[in-house]
């Protein structure tokens, strides 16, 4: 435990020392070698299929384990080295998973083999993969290349955001002053932020350019349309589910630009500035401890399903959470998860307001999906991330609905607008993200950009999505956002709108279904066996159809409708 009483987890139960975890780096390169020469024998499907769930099981773990130790500490010696070890073994798990889809086709007659019904929409997706395959020579040496390029400038802007700062503050106690309820805090602070990131601009800014290059690159050459169709690929949703969601997001921007008209109404503004976004608003100031967050979402969890409640219940018990910020540890939050170890691992940075209690409901949310799918094969136990982002939001939403419930006047109000603010985040924010990353990939195409060049596609796609119902806006949001410094995935921005409309959805549906709770686990047991647009499907939801993501919005509309009644009642 650390010294105010915020907990940090505990990995000693992954691995107990430098040893094993050498151990299992071990075991994982002679599992290695066994399915190379598997694969070049051509032994049965079945075979090599069970050898790579081995792989994958054991790699996933140990990659998980290495990234979690150095997200806590980005300067530990050990940890870089440990990272750098597990970065090592992904070449060689990568070399495998390559050579695999290069022979893929070759296995094509033995898909029908009965014990490997599970695995038809991965062989599929596989033998599609396998179209947009490099050689083989050309697919080591882009791993081997992006170890020390991409990834390297990856690892560059998390050493630089997790411990960059004006000298009193890191910019991520910068960006935690936007929730308070002091206006005057909350400006100093966000200009105090911009000149954080505006003198570790240029050296973003060559993290960017050469993430963005590489993926372009690497883009062509697996003959891929644009980074969009592969992130699409990638995330197993069709481009026509995708085209009906962004649809719906532009069509609704209106609706959500009368939210931030009506924040700026309770908070007494003529309108908002981006510092007041997260400003809390009532004057209820209460403040969670820990435990009050631990009671809290292992009540709401266990009201809608026992199953999940006594999860969460685990996962509070077995510390498994790292919650205080400190300097060194990355910003945010993430759950991670440890296959071959049964068990998941949530990183946050708690601050006792109600929104670090959603979050804490949001990756645990998470967690229990990775519970679901755990007794799975490795293989099928890997879901994409729009379904992945479903059982979050889904979770963080049963916690608002249930506490809502209870609230005084004042407490509703608070409740109603983080909610309303979280859903603009995913479905306004996010589209001016997505906006960026398109201009961006555009533009890198002609060459570099400057930092300048950055701050201005980010203005412009926040206009293109905020309007006039913001004064400011954040240049650079550009810099702020890790998820643009992922070479392995692009677009680290839809899924978001896809779990929160998608999980509304559900929400929606279980008003009238006694035992939703048990076809909720069964949808997520599946997430990892099926094409987002074929899970959709099997809750009932046909995702290509402006119609259905229109749903989700609806729902936030009620409480916007709540917060303007509110506003007319001041």
């Amino acid at each position: 435990m650390s010294t105010n009483n915020l907990p940090h987890w505990d990995l000693e139960s992954i691995f107990s020392s430098s040893k094993d975890f050498e151990k299992a780096i071990s075991d994982v390169s002679l599992l290695c070698s066994k399915a190379k020469k598997e694969i070049g024998e051509h032994r049965a499907l079945k075979c090599v299929i069970d050898t790579l769930n081995s792989i994958l099981s054991l790699y996933q773990t140990i990659n998980s384990y290495a990234e979690a130790s150095l997200s806590t500490d980005t300067t530990n010696p050990l940890y870089i080295k440990e990272q750098g070890m597990a970065d090592e073994l992904g070449l060689c798990v990568q070399e495998v998973m390559t050579l695999f889809g290069a022979n893929i086709k070759s296995y094509q007659s033995e898909f029908s083999d009965p014990e490997l019904s599970e695995y038809s929409y991965y062989l599929s997706h596989t033998l599609e993969e396998s179209e947009h395959q490099m050689s083989l020579e050309e697919e080591k040496l882009a791993s081997e290349l992006m170890r020390s390029g991409s990834d390297a400038f990856e690892r560059l802007y998390d050493a630089i955001s997790s411990t960059a700062g004006n000298g009193k503050k890191t910019v991520i106690q910068l960006r935690g002053d936007a929730t308070s309820p002091d206006r005057k805090l909350r400006e100093e602070s966000y200009y105090e932020e911009l000149e954080v990131w505006k003198a570790n601009a240029l050296s973003l800014s060559y993290c960017l350019n050469s993430i963005k290059g590489t993926v372009l690159t690497l883009c062509k050459k697996r003959r891929w349309k644009s980074p969009l169709e592969e992130s699409a690929f990638d995330s197993h949703i069709s481009m026509e589910a995708l085209d009906a969601l962004i649809r719906t997001l532009e069509k609704n921007l209106p609706l959500f630009r009368r939210y931030f008209k009506v924040k700026a109404r309770l908070l007494g503004l003529t309108s908002l500035d981006w510092f007041d976004l997260f400003a809390p608003l009532g004057s209820s100031e209460k403040r969670y401890s820990f435990e009050d967050a631990r009671n809290i979402v292992v009540s709401c969890f266990g009201e809608f399903s026992p199953e999940m409640g006594e999860f969460a219940a685990k996962a509070f018990r077995e510390n498994w959470i790292d919650a205080e910020p400190r300097k060194g540890k990355v910003g945010g939050a993430y759950d991670t998860s440890f296959h071959s170890a049964g068990v998941s691992r949530i990183l946050a940075n708690y601050d006792y307001s109600y929104d670090s209690v959603s979050t804490l409901a949001h990756e645990l949310g998470h967690a229990y999906h990775d519970s679901v799918v755990m007794s799975e094969k490795a293989i099928l136990a890997d879901y994409p991330m729009t379904v992945a982002e479903t059982a979050s939001i889904f979770a963080e939403t049963i916690v608002f609905r249930n506490v809502l419930k209870s609230a005084d006047k004042d407490e509703a109000i608070l409740l109603m607008d983080q909610f309303v603010g979280s859903a603009a985040q995913v479905c306004v924010d996010i589209l001016s993200r997505f906006y960026f990353e398109r201009s961006v990939f555009e533009k890198r195409e002609d060459g570099e950009l400057t930092s300048e060049d950055f701050c201005s596609l980010m203005l412009n796609s926040q206009e293109k999505t905020y309007g006039d119902s913001l004064k400011t806006k954040h240049e650079y949001m550009w810099a702020v956002k890790s998820h643009y410094y992922s070479t392995s995935f692009s677009y680290y921005n839809y899924p978001y709108a896809f779990g929160q409309l998608f999980a509304l959805g559900l929400l929606a549906r279980s008003q009238n279904d006694s035992d939703f709770a048990c076809h909720y686990r069964d949808l997520l047991s599946v997430t990892g066996k099926l094409s987002a647009d074929s899970v959709a499907l099997k809750g009932g939801c046909d995702i290509k159809k402006d119609e259905f993501w229109q749903e989700g919005i609806d729902i936030i509309e009620t409480y916007i409708k709540r917060l303007e009644e509110s506003a007319d009642n001041n």
